[in-house]
């Protein structure tokens, strides 16, 4: 029975320390097909909603993508917006990662994205990009929900030309409460006890 107890312990500490869970669909936006070295405008990507304007994807063309082939541009033929809305957990902590890159021989005014929780700026990003190199740039940002549904948005915000910042490799997580390892180990913990008392 002791090294029943110790077994659960260990899984009990093995799911606790797991690694998060993924919240949001085609973060990187591989489930729209686009050709090898191509782009297209889409109105509709899988688990985002999408502005009138439509969105380009990117297949490693005007830049390279950060994680596998398709990247989006959010000013299209004028700058867009993408948004995903998800189940959370009101007063909960949520992890937000991300990558961004000001397009290739372009200056900072024409390469802002907005970055958007439940309709508030959480962040600003553009920036010069002089070369001929994709620079990605990972950002994390951490806030919290304050209802059982929450909207993340990214918007084009530079000039609306036609030309834009990148985005790619999106990821949005819970944060377990220390608590709750805790509950989860205790509640474990009792059980293999429970069992143990009953087979004595």
């Amino acid at each position: 029975m002791k090294k029943f107890l110790a077994v659960m312990l260990f899984l009990a500490a093995g799911a606790a320390s797991a690694g998060p869970i993924e919240l949001l669909t085609n973060g990187s936006f591989e489930k729209n097909g686009v050709g090898s070295g191509s782009w297209t405008i889409k109105s509709a990507l899988d688990g985002w909603t999408v502005g009138t304007k439509g969105v380009e994807v990117r297949n490693n063309v005007a830049g390279t993508a950060q994680n596998g082939s398709n990247f989006l541009e959010l000013d299209s033929t004028a700058n867009s917006w993408i948004s995903q809305t998800i189940d959370t957990i009101a007063g909960g902590k949520y992890d937000l990662s991300f990558y961004y890159a000001p397009r290739e021989n372009t200056a900072a005014k024409t390469n802002g994205i907005d970055v958007l929780w439940n309709g508030t700026l959480l962040k600003h990003l553009e920036g010069d990009n002089f070369t001929s190199k994709t620079n990605w740039i990972k950002i994390d940002l951490s806030m919290f929900a304050v209802g059982s549904l929450s909207t993340l948005s990214f918007q084009a915000s530079g000039i609306s030309d036609s030309i834009g910042g990148s985005l790619d490799n999106v990821s949005l997580t819970a944060v377990p409460e220390p608590a709750t390892i805790a509950s989860m180990l205790l509640g474990l913990g009792l059980m293999g006890f429970t069992l143990r008392r009953r087979k004595q």
